[in-house]
């Protein structure tokens, strides 16, 4: 890669709310890739083993931006000052084509103490050359880590799967290359899986995929009182990515389709063959594909405050979110709000409270994780407390208590020899994690 830019800033003029700011420039960069696999990987020659072919390409990139900083009001009644900050920049890839982003925002400052803000924004992203020009890469996985519908029979029983996926397993009727199929009515609860691994096809998606695409908008209020070095924030945000460029792996395209509400017409369930012949999973294409859309809603809440204590300063930092909506579709027509789910609880935070004084520093931080529930997408509210897996009692876990974790240290600054000692503890109070169960393949 190689890359020159160049821009133009300063006070462009002034007029009658003051001096209008500005920023002009430009961007020109070309990549280029040429990943070489060694001769036996390349020549598909290594049985058992991964297989590729010669990743290369070339792409090139120019773009122009601007920005400008625009006073609207000063000094009037409610308006203490009125600013406007707007940025624009058209990009042209040679792989994709050519795209515009822009940026709007507006800064009002009520009275001293009061102030409101609001943005919106776009981005753009074309894949990246790994992501166009992969040549075809083959893995093998095996039919245990790779198929949820292995004895899915027992395997709802002891509660390692959840209904859906029984009943989706129930309805798989198997299309074998040759012949006709071994299970005409659907795998039966006792299926044994195939006997030989499956393969796995990865790729580029040159002349498929999109560019990523976002908009970003924004809303708050901030409060910075006289008598205090206080400062209180209320952010709201709406955030929408279209076509993020990703790779599913294997697992998850196989699991996601048989868990998959949409089933059997969820597009995951057409990116693998069950065409063994014995029913098991043939190939999985798991190239780089664009996800269609993903929405995130929520609130920020932060809090600063400085002041002096004995003779030292004190520092209190909290910051919080509060998540409203959190929804992906990987396809357009396979919508699920994820939110309060494992990895998208509704309230996370952290408080940072740090004391300083002369040369040492003391720190108390504490990090918050909100309770989590899979109680409604697993087996439509079905909950399954206690049961058994190979004869052992187990808790399949659905769901989890908040959490908060606590770090310590104490820091002393050396001036002398510009050095500093630090002595800290993390999660100092030895607070457990939430206990998560892996569901529908492998050990619990």
């Amino acid at each position: 890669q190689w890359s020159v830019e160049g821009f133009l800033s300063g006070e462009l003029f002034e007029w009658y709310a003051g001096s209008v700011g500005g920023a002009f420039g430009f961007h020109y960069r070309e990549d280029e890739i040429n990943d070489t696999p060694g001769d036996i990987i390349l020549a598909d020659n290594a049985w058992g083993d991964s297989a590729a072919g010669i990743t290369a390409g070339t792409d090139t990139t120019k773009a122009v931006f601007g920005e400008i900083d625009l006073p609207l009001i000063t000094d009037k009644p409610g308006f203490r000052s009125l600013a406007l900050n707007a940025s624009m920049r058209w990009t042209d890839v040679d792989s994709y084509g050519d795209d515009t982003t822009y940026k709007v925002g507006l800064n009002w400052q009520i009275t001293d103490s009061w102030r409101i803000r609001a943005s919106q924004g776009t981005s753009f992203r074309t894949p990246a050359l790994f992501e166009l020009y992969l040549a075809d890469q083959k893995s093998f996985a095996s039919q245990r880590t790779l198929d949820p519908c292995i004895n899915w029979g027992t395997a709802l029983d002891e509660g390692t799967i959840s209904q859906r996926v029984a009943d989706n397993c129930a309805a798989t009727v198997d299309d074998p290359l040759v012949g006709e199929p071994q299970y005409p009515d659907g795998l039966p609860p006792d299926f044994e899986g195939g006997a030989i691994t499956a393969t796995v096809i990865t790729g580029g998606g040159l002349g498929v995929l999109e560019a990523e695409t976002s908009e970003a908008n924004t809303i708050g209020i901030v409060w910075q009182p006289d008598f205090a070095n206080l400062s209180v924030s209320l952010d709201y945000f709406d955030i929408e990515i279209n076509d993020q460029v990703d790779k599913l792996n294997a697992g998850g395209i196989t699991g996601g389709c048989y868990n998959s509400e949409f089933f059997p017409n969820d597009p995951l369930c057409s990116l693998f063959d069950r065409s063994g012949l014995d029913g098991g999973i043939d190939n999985v294409r798991d190239s780089y594909i664009n996800v269609a859309t993903q929405t995130n809603k929520g609130y920020d809440f932060a809090l600063k405050w400085v002041t002096d204590l004995w003779e030292g300063n004190f520092n209190l930092d909290l910051q919080t979110t509060y998540q409203t909506e959190a929804i992906t579709a990987l396809f357009e027509d396979t919508v699920r709000d994820n939110n309060g789910e494992f990895g998208d609880p509704e309230w996370v935070g952290r408080l940072w409270l740090t004391y300083d004084r002369n040369d040492w520093s003391y720190f108390w931080g504490m990090d918050y994780i909100g309770e989590v529930s899979n109680h409604k997408s697993y087996g439509e509210g079905e909950y399954l407390d206690e049961t058994t897996y190979r004869g052992e009692p187990v808790r399949v876990v659905l769901s989890a208590d908040a959490v908060l974790y606590h770090t310590f240290s104490v820091t002393k600054f050396i001036d002398s020899v510009d050095m500093k000692a630090v002595l800290g503890v993390r999660n100092a109070l030895d607070e457990e994690p939430p206990r998560v169960t892996t569901l529908g393949l492998g050990e619990l």
